[in-house]
């Protein structure tokens, strides 16, 4: 028996990259809004649950009984280095400040703490061996009522960039006490099964200057994909949105294309011009 092996589906549940922080995701759709800034180092997560052990002081009980453990609390904190600068990143890393309404380039702190200060935050990273298009797959951590902890750090260099590390903890809430601060989705990438491709009702034609033909794409996957068209000689023939008009007598191959992914799929229809 040879232990020296790995699961077979190990490269569809690795986390890749350093991944993002923003204000808001969406795990139903993979959409994200209110990206925090760039980073340095990626990010970092950790939980810190709090026990209360109620046979600990109780005769012939031993210490650490699962029936009698109970969990009272958890801390929840997340943390990364930012190289960007703005005022809205400094007022959340301040934990308890004001941009003068007058004066938006002024950061005012205060003492005290104010609902607004709490703030949801997510990281989304890419996740599995299908990590890019709509169905991509990703980590996402959403720590909720976030509070920058650590105060507002700011590093400076010689020659070098600014970094702002900030460390962000979770807080329950007096109005849902059972409402642990943070949650976790993992989510696979899902393979449509259907190769891209694009196909068009005619491969060759003939037409007249000044006429116009119509092509038509006749398949196209997948079907949300935008066609854009091109003609090689538009001296000879132009074209647009599929609608093509002989110009000169001669020759031009008009393309239609897709790009999925990154990887561009195309059809071609070879269109002869002659004098009217």
């Amino acid at each position: 028996m040879k232990y020296n092996v790995i699961p077979n589906d190990t490269f569809e549940k690795l986390q890749m990259e350093a991944g993002i922080f923003c204000k808001h995701f969406n795990p139903a759709t993979g959409e994200y809004s209110g990206l925090m800034g760039a980073t340095t180092g990626g990010g970092q997560f950790s939980t810190s649950p709090e026990f209360s052990d109620f046979g600990e002081d109780v005769d012939n009980c031993p210490n650490n009984t699962m029936e009698l453990k109970h969990k009272d609390s958890e801390t929840a904190v997340l943390s990364t280095t930012f190289v960007t600068l703005d005022a809205e990143t400094v007022k959340f890393a301040l934990a308890g400040a004001d941009i003068d309404s007058n004066d938006t380039t002024h950061i005012i702190p205060r003492r005290d703490l104010k609902t607004e200060d709490f703030n949801d935050v997510w990281w989304v990273g890419d996740y599995s061996n299908i990590n890019t298009g709509e169905s991509a797959g990703y980590a996402a951590i959403h720590l909720k009522r976030a509070l920058a902890t650590s105060g507002f750090n700011l590093q400076t260099t010689k020659n070098g960039k600014g970094q702002q590390s900030m460390e962000l903890t979770g807080h329950y809430t007096i109005s849902d006490q059972s409402d642990v601060p943070y949650e976790i989705y993992i989510k696979a990438g899902e393979d449509s099964g259907e190769t891209p491709e694009i196909n068009l009702d005619k491969h060759s034609a003939t037409i007249e200057v000044g006429e116009e033909l119509t092509l038509n794409v006749t398949r196209k996957v997948p079907s949300t994909a935008t066609v854009t068209w091109q003609s090689d000689t538009t001296a000879k023939a132009t074209v647009s949105d599929g609608v093509v008009t002989g110009v000169a007598a001669g020759s031009a191959i008009i393309t239609a294309k897709i790009t999925v992914d990154g990887v561009t799929y195309s059809d071609t229809c070879t269109v002869v011009v002659v004098s009217a």
